[in-house]
């Protein structure tokens, strides 16, 4: 997971570094791809790597499907268990970019709903462990900005309920 996180930071400071002539606007019909990781996870351990995308039905609002993978290890005087869980379910989201005026057209500020469904699985050599958890529908709100590097590369940021309380990426406007 390390290797994975510094990787991931090394690639924001790559496309950190490409000039800076991006323009938000969005049309029918555009789509975004979003990858990124997460800080805590809302339902136990881990850190959640995620992946989106987002399809623009007019200019402002936009929807599409999300996955998440979460998994961490517990080791506690001789036991060992391991949760996993996958989320995947659908998000919506309006984007405020027309309504806030801004001295940049570099930022895209948004705000939306997940509803998904979130798989559960335990494993683990201990007595009188199971998984408390259980698989169960999920349903959350986020916050969201985007800042674009080029026309097609944004870092993005989310704080919200629903996968993780901070969900930071990469944004690639097809």
């Amino acid at each position: 997971m390390k290797k994975i996180s510094r990787l991931f930071v090394f690639a924001l400071f790559l496309f950190a570094a490409y000039s800076t002539t991006a323009q938000v606007r969005y049309d029918k019909g555009n789509v975004l791809v979003n990858a990124g990781l997460g800080f805590g996870y809302f339902y136990a351990g881990g850190v959640p790597i995620t992946a989106s995308a987002e399809f623009f039905i007019n200019d402002a609002i936009s929807i599409g499907p999300y996955l998440g993978f979460t998994s961490y290890n517990y080791r506690w005087t001789g036991y060992r268990y391991k949760y996993t869980f996958i989320d995947i379910g659908a998000r919506g989201a309006y984007h405020f970019g027309k309504h806030i005026p801004l001295n940049t057209d570099k930022l895209d500020l948004y705000g939306g709903v997940i509803l998904g469904y979130t798989v559960s699985s335990y494993s683990g050599d201990g007595q009188g462990f199971s998984n408390p958890y259980g698989s169960t529908v999920r349903a959350g709100i986020v916050a969201g900005t985007r800042w674009y590097f080029t026309d097609k590369v944004a870092i993005n940021g989310e704080v919200g309920y629903g996968l993780a309380p901070l969900l930071v990426g990469l944004t690639f406007k097809l």
